[in-house]
């Protein structure tokens, strides 16, 4: 085996088209609910008779009932599709890949079976050239998303959505290519050893071929955001799977978070006999970070306030069947917001996701499903750890992801299988931390190398002003210890309001009841987000949740079967107050004026208080057209007057500021 590193004539070459071929097949497929025998012709079953109806995907069969009163449907769902297979691919290979399908998805193809895979969240990819003949082919999926012992997650306080949720590819090689088969990953695995002054990036490529690999070579390239290439070398006489290939950069331009997200694209190319035959592409950014335990998390060196939201995949109307702009849609909010951190809980999300983060600047927590319960199953923990290798695998070259997290609040004895994972993940990827979401103590929040708490004082617990003093004894307690916040937050119905909010009387705000008042909410963070930002020792913080989300079983608030912890609802419409608590403190460059319980217009309470959040440096109170009073605004981007009196019947309330002014008509009943 050589490698070399090209002449540097030979880098200014531009590469050749690849030879691989990739078609989405989102379209022409047939849906029914349940388990159906399907025959040699596409949506029909064996009596031939219609097995389905149209759908595009992604598709969700949970879109509608998730939010119904009742139950959300968990069992078994069929899709049907043909696929035309000209003469010009016999001989090529060919593979399905599938970003996601929920729980447990099979493959049939002309009805005889291909493989299965197990586990929502992950891609995966089958080889079906042995399976196909030119002309028509019948491709059947069924999938299941009921509860079983076998895959993760087992429980959880989330839907478990059904269906083909995520884009679905055909793809067409050469006999010889680079493996879409490395746990549903494109293949190349590329690590980094950065600094300020020089990157050294080594990509480990696994090949496929049905023959042999005379004659074959891999180049592995390097470009900078402007098309110009950087660095190049190959690996000739290939006589296994695996290639590694190495080469750096002196003084790269760091990826630095969202002050600076540079990215460069690498390519790996292999070509036969001079031929290029297959080619991945990758956007791959260069940094280092490390976390300490007194100063929190670095990014190339400097000090970085974490300062994140969580996020589930599901929206209104949709279950997880997400298209590209609801992704979109979620990051322009978090923009909106000044949010610089994701934890996408509970499992992975679409690839799209890590992408955006990557070109957006984005540090992400990514983690496997392995929630709440535990099952002291073989099988089931044999899948553990194979979410988390393909998870890793899949989403290894983005720079954006800087955390592997093993779990979320499992409980204790479970030190065996997180070791276990723990294992794996340091093995695959030692370049990355791994952390854990604990909501009691255990020996396994020890195991990953930094941990964080899901804590809820003042709404499941406790006092709002009690994650202060619990934060400071535990961090004194174990000095070796590096703490975040996975989880902190609260309930609130958009149209649920009080007009003072008292946190002793338990008796009206239930947590787990129907009464979620927004002001709540917005008390609880308001007392929360100083405690974390005051104490940079915190590596981490993520707001529980950015979005309203699925949760059958849950009756509380104003609807039924979800979550309403969100700082926005399921349906992206409405941002809650505290949405914008967050804004004005994280995101002083735009100009943010927001009057909390403004849409509290009909009012019980004649005594209130008057609570804005301000980027603007005063405020100025008008009520029914006099001036009440100016004050300042404080270290929190909030001004507030106590135990405003209200007329009976209509106030006009009207808050001015150096940068805007908002106002408001609130009825006395």
């Amino acid at each position: 085996m050589k490698k070399h590193l090209l002449p540097l004539f030979l880098l200014l070459v531009p590469a050749l088209l690849g030879a691989r071929e990739v078609k989405p097949l989102n379209d022409g497929w047939t849906f029914v609910k349940g388990f159906v025998k399907t025959g040699p012709v596409a949506g029909t079953t064996f009596g031939g008779s219609k097995a389905g109806d149209p759908v595009t995907l992604p598709h969700c069969w949970n879109a509608e009932d998730f939010q119904t009163e009742g139950e959300y449907y968990r069992g078994y769902g069929t899709y049907t599709r043909t696929l035309d297979i000209p003469e010009d691919v016999i001989g090529k290979r060919v593979f399905i890949k599938f970003e996601g399908a929920g729980s447990h998805a099979s493959l049939l193809v002309n009805s005889s079976f291909v493989g299965e895979h197990k586990g929502s969240y992950n891609a995966f990819t089958f080889e079906i050239t042995d399976f196909i003949k030119q002309g028509e082919n019948a491709l059947t999926v069924v999938c299941n998303n009921a509860p079983t012992f076998e895959i993760a997650p087992f429980g959880g306080d989330f839907n478990i959505y059904g269906g083909l949720y995520r884009d679905v590819w055909l793809e067409i090689t050469d006999p010889t290519c680079i493996s879409p088969l490395y746990y549903g990953s494109e293949g190349v695995l590329i690590s980094q050893r950065t600094t300020r002054e020089r990157a050294d990036i080594t990509a480990r490529i696994h090949l496929s071929t049905l023959s042999d690999y005379e004659g074959c070579e891999v180049r592995f390239s390097l470009s900078d955001a402007s098309g110009n290439k950087v660095a190049e070398t190959y690996y000739d006489r290939i006589f296994n799977d695996i290639v590694e290939c190495s080469l750096g950069v002196d003084n790269p331009h760091l990826w630095n978070g969202k002050e600076d997200p540079y990215l460069y694209t690498a390519v790996t190319t292999l070509l036969k006999d001079g031929k290029e035959i297959d080619r991945v592409e990758d956007r791959i950014g260069f940094r280092y970070f490390h976390v300490d335990r007194e100063k929190g998390f670095f990014l190339n060196g400097k000090h970085l306030k974490l300062q994140g939201v969580s996020r589930h995949q599901d929206w209104d109307k949709k279950g997880n069947a997400l298209t590209k702009e609801n992704h979109l849609t979620d990051y322009d909010m978090f923009d909106e917001m000044g949010v610089n951190s994701l934890r996408l809980a509970h499992y992975p999300q679409a690839h799209f996701m890590f992408e955006e983060a990557d070109r957006r600047g984005y540090v992400v927590w990514e983690e496997i499903p392995f929630v709440g319960t535990w099952v002291s199953n073989p099988a089931f923990e044999d899948n553990l750890e194979l979410q988390l290798r393909e998870m890793i695998a899949q989403n290894f070259n983005h720079p954006s992801i800087c955390f592997w997290g093993l779990y979320n609040e499992i409980q204790a004895g479970t030190d065996k299988i997180v070791s276990r994972l723990q294992n794996v993940a340091k093995s695959m990827d030692p370049g990355r931390l791994t952390t854990c979401a604990v909501y009691i103590d255990s020996s396994n929040e020890f195991i990953p190398d930094v941990m964080a708490f899901n804590k809820y004082y003042g709404w499941y617990y406790g006092k709002k002003n009690d994650l202060g003093p619990f934060l400071d004894n535990w961090h004194a307690e174990h000095p070796s210890a590096s703490i975040g916040i996975s989880e902190y937050g609260a309930g609130a119905s958009p149209i649920m309001h009080v007009g003072q909010y008292n946190e002793d009387d338990f008796t009206v705000y239930d947590s787990m009841g129907k009464n979620h008042p927004m002001e709540r909410q917005t008390d609880i963070h308001r007392v929360q987000w100083p405690v974390i930002a005051e104490r940079d020792w915190i590596w981490g913080s993520y707001v529980w949740n950015m979005f309203d989300f699925g949760a059958s079983g849950r009756f509380e608030g104003d609807s039924p079967n979800q979550n309403d912890k969100g700082l926005v609802t399921i349906d992206r419409k409405t941002r809650k107050d505290a949405f914008y608590y967050y804004k004005a403190n994280w995101n002083k460059s735009v100009p943010t004026v927001h009057l909390c319980s403004k849409g509290y217009t009909d009012r019980k309470e004649d005594i209130t208080d008057i609570i804005v959040f301000t980027t603007a440096p005063s405020a100025t109170l008008y009520l029914n057209g006099k001036k009440i009073s100016q004050k300042k605004t404080d270290g929190y981007a909030t001004v507030e007057w106590k135990d405003v009196k209200l007329q009976k019947g209509n106030n006009s309330i009207r808050i001015v500021t150096p940068q805007g002014e908002e106002s408001a008509q609130w009825n006395v009943l």
